[in-house]
């Protein structure tokens, strides 16, 4: 079926000059699950016209790192005592080194908490995901059975999907080469298997967790297996003091001259966060060089300007993602937490280089974080026909209400989104030509079922917290209530 799409604005791509273009009064005509069209005046027969000339037509967002489980993060907002990264207590050693056990959460409880995020993604108008989970709740790797899940939440979702097995070798400071090897062989077992399944709407990735917890040997296993594959990598990457501290004391190198030592980078890895690429002490020398060598190997930077902001974060380097597109380096955008809507992540990476530079001429401008959540993640994940709409291109598809009172006035749509835009302006969502999204709710899930399926889960999440703080945290200071209850 032949759909034309007769938007206010259509966000087109044109490739002659490899830019966004927007058409005022635009059209776009889709068929199957390909875009056959963007412009105007559209000559040819169709066989359905979907109004949406008060509204603003893009391309789907992709989400280059986004949280598949339930996030912890709701839990240290306000928190009134510092805590340190992670929990290490004994409690929690028990409960993850005991026997074949190293993960807390079961099946239901994972398919449960995947839903809620999957739901939380396509509402607000990512389309492609490269989906992650969360350290806390299990040691080396995740189950067998996990990845597995998150792949039928993203099809019953509609969403397309990048995904992959985490894996590490070093836990608490326990060393385990043997799960490190054990986890990086199921990664690419699940790669082997699953990608390009569900009419290559699933892709697999490879997934060492974090530089300090992923062995160099590891590192250098995974470089090759990703060649062997034909598939991207991705990693947190130089987030916190304590992991700099390790490579430093074991290595006496930087993160980045860890990676560039060992043949690691590539077009195809993305590091997220990238907080200190030079180390704790560097100078902006130094930080230049560093980001130099990222450019040269065409390294991507996963940028979540949410998650830091919330945690307080700073002085970091990666305050301003303008510093780092200007180093030529491919800044994607992704959310790492709840909630997980893109237009907001988009907002808050304009405002964090606005305010890290302490000036808004040419920082952080709408321009630079709607490309990060289109055409940049896109371009991670080797893809010329998804973050785009153009003749060829996938037909993901964003239809986004602009007459509503929180966008105001328009001036530029694109701006308008950035700044004033939320999720719940996204009316309609198509993935490879399907709506998934219309009418502002989602077409398969039932929303209201999600949610409440979820709130179980999110308490066992605080109570399994509680009882890992063998700092003896109350209850009610995790995190404190805003006011007293009655």
């Amino acid at each position: 079926m032949k759909t034309l799409i007769r938007g206010g604005y259509v966000v087109g791509y044109d490739e002659s000059i490899n830019s966004h273009v927007i058409y005022n009064d635009g059209e776009l005509v889709y068929e199957g699950n390909r875009v056959l069209f963007v412009g105007r005046d559209y000559d040819q027969p169709v066989d359905e016209v979907v109004d949406a000339r008060d509204c603003l037509v893009t391309p789907g967002f992709v989400n280059a790192h986004s949280c598949m489980d339930i996030s912890t993060f709701q839990f240290f907002f306000d928190i009134e005592r510092e805590r340190k990264r992670g929990y290490r207590g004994e409690t929690r050693k028990r409960d993850l080194f005991s026997g074949d056990k190293d993960h807390v959460f079961g099946p239901e409880e994972i398919r449960d908490g995947a839903l809620l995020s999957f739901l939380n993604m396509v509402r607000g108008g990512t389309t492609t995901m490269a989906g992650i989970t969360s350290y806390p709740f299990k040691a080396y790797n995740d189950p067998t059975w996990e990845p597995e899940i998150y792949m039928e939440a993203a099809i019953t979702s509609g969403i397309r999907a990048y995904l992959s097995h985490m894996y590490r070798d070093r836990v608490d400071g326990v060393v385990n080469h043997e799960k490190g090897r054990e986890g990086l062989d199921r990664a690419v077992r699940f790669v082997e298997k699953y990608d390009g399944a569900f009419g290559d709407r699933i892709r697999g990735l490879l997934f060492p967790y974090t530089l300090d917890s992923t062995s160099r040997e590891t590192l250098v296993e995974t470089r090759r297996a990703a060649d062997t594959l034909g598939v991207g990598i991705r990693m947190h990457f130089a987030q916190f003091p304590d992991e700099i501290h390790l490579l430093e004391r074991e290595y006496g190198m930087t993160p980045v001259q860890l990676l560039d030592d060992i043949g690691f980078l590539k077009e195809d890895v993305l590091l997220t966060h990238c907080l200190y690429p030079a180390g704790l002490d560097a100078t902006e020398e130094d930080r230049d060089e560093a980001l130099g060598v990222l450019a040269r190997h065409g390294t991507n930077i996963g940028h979540c300007p949410w998650v830091l902001i919330i945690r307080g974060s700073g002085p970091i380097y990666l305050d301003s993602m303008t510093r780092y597109a200007r180093a030529g380096l491919n800044v994607c955008l992704g959310t790492d937490t709840f909630p997980q809507d893109m237009i907001q992540e988009m907002r808050w990476g304009a405002i964090m280089a606005k305010t890290a530079h302490g000036r808004r001429d040419g920082i952080g401008t709408a321009r630079e974080v709607f490309d990060a959540a289109t055409v940049n993640g896109a371009r991670w994940l080797g893809r010329d026909d998804i973050g785009r709409l153009s003749a060829g291109a996938k037909a993901d598809i964003n239809i986004i209400q602009m007459n509503d009172y929180n966008i105001g006035p328009l001036a530029d749509p694109i701006r308008n989104l950035v700044y004033f835009g939320t999720g719940h302006n996204v009316r309609t969502v198509i993935v490879d030509g399907v709506p998934v999204v219309d009418g502002f709710r989602h077409l398969v899930l039932d929303e209201e079922r999600v949610v409440h399926r979820s709130q179980p889960v999110s308490d066992r999440v605080r109570e399994t917290l509680q009882r890992w703080d063998d700092a003896g945290a109350l209850p009610e200071e995790l995190p404190p209530p805003s006011y007293p209850s009655r």
